[in-house]
């Protein structure tokens, strides 16, 4: 309770529309200039954000306003020009009518708790939970309400969704519901020509993890010989299919050391595109996977990768940028804010509504944003970047802790290092 009244009681730091599509966000010891139409962010000192804040702020037209800047402040005028900027400072802003709502937008439903690998990091088991799959008509009542709440994508996960019984039941399902993307998250080894076909003619989306390069390397991290072969012969004829698909490669410490070989391999067999960028992930401390034996030696330097566009910006100014939107079910019907964050239980489908349990996270949860966390309050770049609460939380650092994979300290760092 004391860490929630600290984070309400942070002094909000400025946010200030200078022009259509341009914001000024108030940092520490800078400020981040946000062009939202060409999505550029500029950082910009101290005493020229606090001029511009400051003429935005008071009557005269726009002319009268840049007039000046021209005048008596050249440097700062110089610096405008560069941006290109210039005939839109000052004027009406245009950018922020459609995004001030925040509807459910992406449904994790666990089918299943069981599964034929035994992965040695997995987040879903931590040798607590029972083993049970979820009844299918329970499940088609979940996937009908998020529906119903407007839900645009449902990713069906487990345990492996293979070994659930009436998986396609499910997935057919919510196909004639008109769910705008669905995605069956697998580890690849047990799919049959029939499952594929069914994929393809669906438009189903792939997800799955790679842990190797090899199958010494990925049947170590399974603990299930031949997972590395099925895995390989099955995502070949997916990608011959021309099933869309996506591999997530964990990093942890029995494979920290070949993620060159990985991305090699990744590259050669065609499944990451030449221009696309190679992005290991260091595996959450959860479940099994919260153990020195298998946590990385050192974690990886995440750099910045900042989003700028009229939608995240606005939508990040009220709303949590990872949560929002976003609900995970299990196979008994809890309800957490997202699939890593299990200490978390909303509340429970067999007792409610999802209704009430969306309308209690929009209250909640999804509007913690980054001007309630610790460090973010104080960047410029706060409304131009993700977050991940559930990481400050297996940390020990709190609902409202500073995140964990920013090396950004924004009240002394100078900027480097930043995709976007």
């Amino acid at each position: 309770m004391e860490m929630v009244q600290e984070a309400k009681a942070r002094q909000k730091k400025r946010t200030t529309c200078i022009g259509d599509f341009l914001y000024l966000v108030e940092g520490a010891i800078r400020w981040g200039l946000y062009d939202l139409k060409i999505g550029t962010l500029t950082v910009i000192d101290l005493r020229s954000g606090e001029l511009l804040n400051y003429l935005a702020g008071i009557k005269l037209v726009a002319n009268q306003k840049r007039t000046f800047l021209q005048e008596c402040v050249p440097l700062v005028w110089d610096q405008i020009k560069k941006l290109g900027i210039e005939k839109r400072l000052f004027e009406l802003d245009t950018s922020s009518a459609a995004w001030y709502e925040t509807n459910l937008d992406l449904l994790w439903l666990e089918v299943t708790d069981v599964c034929n690998e035994k992965c040695i990091h997995c987040y879903a088991n931590n040798g607590t939970r029972q083993i049970i799959s979820i009844n299918s008509e329970f499940a088609k009542e979940i996937i009908l309400q998020a529906r119903e709440e407007r839900c645009q994508k449902l990713q069906i996960v487990g345990g492996e969704p293979f070994l659930h019984r009436h998986l396609w039941q499910i997935v057919e399902y919510a196909h004639k519901l008109n769910y705008p993307e669905i995605e069956i998250f697998t580890n690849l080894t047990l799919l049959t020509a029939d499952d594929l076909k069914r994929i393809k003619a669906l438009d189903i989306k792939i997800a799955t993890s790679l842990l190797g390069h090899n199958a010494e390397v990925h049947d170590a991290c399974t603990r299930t010989p031949r997972s590395f072969e099925r895995w390989h012969y099955n995502i070949k004829q997916i990608q011959s299919l021309g099933i869309a698909f996506r591999i997530g490669v964990i990093r942890m410490k029995q494979n920290e050391e070949v993620m060159n070989e990985i991305e090699n391999f990744l590259r050669k067999e065609g499944l990451l595109n030449p221009d696309e960028l190679f992005s290991p992930d260091d595996l959450r401390p959860i479940g099994r996977g919260n153990r020195k034996t298998v946590l990385p030696t050192k974690p990886l330097d995440y750099e910045l990768f900042l989003t700028v566009n009229p939608k995240f910006f606005h939508q990040a100014r009220l709303f949590n940028p990872c949560w929002r939107g976003e609900i995970a079910v299990t196979t008994d019907g809890k309800v957490y804010p997202c699939v890593f964050s299990r200490k978390l239980i909303v509340g429970n489908l067999q007792k409610e509504s999802l209704h009430e349990i969306i309308r209690q996270l929009q209250r909640t949860y999804w509007t913690i944003t980054l001007d309630q966390i610790e460090k973010c309050c104080d960047c410029e770049f706060r409304y131009a970047c993700m977050d991940c609460r559930a990481l400050s939380l297996c940390a020990g650092k709190g609902l409202y802790g500073a995140p964990v994979r920013c090396n950004y300290d924004p009240c002394h760092t100078e900027v480097s290092k930043i995709r976007g």
